[in-house]
């Protein structure tokens, strides 16, 4: 039989604009979607604890332990990887149980560095009536790390807890620098104030300068490391309220995780030296207390809420690429702080 060229060449056109147009109506697939997703996440791992813990956490962007540390003392501060891979942590001695401290939050009293094998390679306690370490530190360098500590003080015939930022050097332990808030910083006190007055939650150091988020006074105060001086007080224009984790950013600007930026709201902010917010960030999260945020070498933002122990991952552009709630088998849920790290 004679076959007409041109009706089979009429039928195949058809053909490929139906199967054309079945196409373009089906969606991807939730795993496309998935694999989409995960691929805009920054690579790297986060390292996290919580609170009343004694295991460290390092999981990669699925949630995946990809190496955990286990310490004969709970987490009650920040953690840290040093650049040799070794965990810095605050821990909660038992002698702070029975201190002048021991209703603070997040009182810790030690702070310790395990290596690969959770065995401890430095440590230094700070646990009597008189002072005590409590919720943050970092490292300035191989050698030496700055630290919050209470101090027990009278003032105006009444007791408060005043604070005290020191550097310590990790070879021996000995205190190179302090500063007080009452005595260098001249930020004492009056009648209405509770013990607690300042309440330091965080402490960031960057070129001789020292970043401290006070949640008792609502307020980040900037330190010149040479002459002890206040030189700035951020308060972004007074939206600043309960606020956690601040730290310096490249571009000069800070960051921070503002607890109650509203109603049951919690917000991340970016604010300038001059007080102004540049860029700010809130969605679904809301933690009244302890959390953080990170600026990530991609330019995303990571986030903490912590008493959710929620992590999102969210771009420049307020697209949230990461929404992870580790799942917990104890009663512990609630996270201090996390970090993110390119490389382990």
């Amino acid at each position: 039989m004679k076959i007409n060229c041109f009706n089979i060449s009429l039928l195949l056109v058809l053909l490929f604009s139906v199967s054309a147009c079945e196409s373009d109506e089906v969606g991807p697939t939730e795993t496309e979607t998935d694999t989409e997703s995960s691929s805009s996440i920054t690579d790297g791992y986060v390292l996290y604890s919580y609170i009343g813990d004694s295991t460290t956490h390092l999981i990669d962007s699925l949630g995946v332990d990809v190496k955990t540390w286990s310490s004969a003392y709970t987490s009650s501060g920040g953690s840290y990887l040093s650049e040799n891979n070794t965990l810095l942590h605050m821990a909660k001695s038992p002698l702070v149980n029975n201190s002048s401290f021991a209703t603070g939050g997040l009182v810790a009293g030690r702070i310790e560095e395990l290596d690969d094998d959770s065995q401890v390679i430095w440590s230094i306690e700070k646990t009597s009536n008189d002072a005590t370490f409590h919720h943050d530190f970092k490292q300035i360098d191989d050698t030496t790390i700055i630290a919050l500590t209470w101090q027990l003080r009278e003032y105006n015939e009444s007791d408060y807890w005043n604070e005290v930022v020191v550097i310590i050097d990790k070879t021996d332990n000995a205190i190179l620098w302090e500063w007080s808030a009452m005595d260098d910083g001249n930020i004492v006190p009056n009648n209405t104030n509770k013990a607690d007055y300042l309440h330091f939650n965080s402490v960031d150091y960057q070129d001789g300068n020292i970043l401290i988020s006070s949640r008792g006074q609502n307020t980040l105060y900037i330190v010149n490391k040479d002459n002890k001086s206040i030189t700035q007080t951020i308060t972004a224009s007074g939206a600043l309220s309960g606020q956690h984790d601040a730290t310096f950013l490249d571009n000069g600007n800070l960051l921070v995780f503002n607890n109650e930026a509203g109603t049951n709201t919690s917000a991340v902010l970016e604010i300038t030296l001059s007080d102004e917010v540049v860029w700010s960030y809130s969605n679904t999260f809301y933690s009244d207390h302890i959390s953080g945020a990170q600026r990530l070498a991609s330019g995303h933002t990571l986030i903490c809420s912590g008493v959710e122990g929620r992590f999102i991952e969210v771009t420049d552009a307020d697209d949230e690429v990461w929404d992870f709630t580790p799942e917990t088998t104890n009663k512990k849920s609630e996270i201090f702080k996390v970090r993110k790290y390119a490389n382990y």
